[in-house]
């Protein structure tokens, strides 16, 4: 499936994805899904500069996506990942001393 087109919304669930970052994967599975949307938009803010007749709220909507998926991206590059921790928590009781 080709991206044609870069909504908000499409950037606000990779911004919600990345709030839940625990592993290597997951990190380069957003980066992944991020740089794609990231090439449509600048392809779309190159093809503004040949485009006479899109207008100033268009084009300001557009540079601010561009800007959001840049800051997304450093979100994600910004998110720790430690090791990750199997375990079992055991509360004995009073007394006991196994």
């Amino acid at each position: 499936m080709a991206i044609t087109k870069v909504k908000q919304k499409d950037l606000d669930l990779i911004r919600v994805e990345a709030e839940d970052v625990t592993t290597l994967d997951d990190k380069y599975f957003l980066m992944e899904k991020l740089h794609k949307y990231i090439e449509v938009l600048d392809a779309q803010v190159d093809a503004l500069d040949y485009d006479n007749n899109v207008s100033a709220k268009e084009r300001e909507k557009l540079l601010n996506l561009q800007r959001y998926s840049q800051e997304i991206r450093q979100f994600i590059m910004g998110r720790p990942i430690g090791p990750r921790r199997f375990g079992l928590f055991v509360e004995y009781p009073e007394g006991y001393e196994g």
